[in-house]
């Protein structure tokens, strides 16, 4: 597996990136390589990390067509 690179222009403005590295880190807990905990619990807690990451990237698309 190769390391990923982040492209010149983040997509993730750097003052977000903490709440985007905690959702990441949620749901990763949950359904990545190497589950953490699949407790109910934290599969709810999952589920609304992906949600809200969600919201905010359809966000921040609606602002890059507005500034396109």
């Amino acid at each position: 597996m190769t390391a990923q690179t982040r492209p010149e222009t983040a997509l993730v403005p750097p003052q977000d990136r903490p709440v985007v590295d905690e959702w990441l880190a949620r749901i990763q807990a949950v359904v990545g390589r190497d589950p953490k905990d699949t407790s109910p619990e934290a599969c709810r807690t999952a589920a609304e990390a992906a949600e809200e990451l969600s919201a905010y990237l359809w966000m921040l698309r609606a602002l890059r067509r507005r500034t396109a």
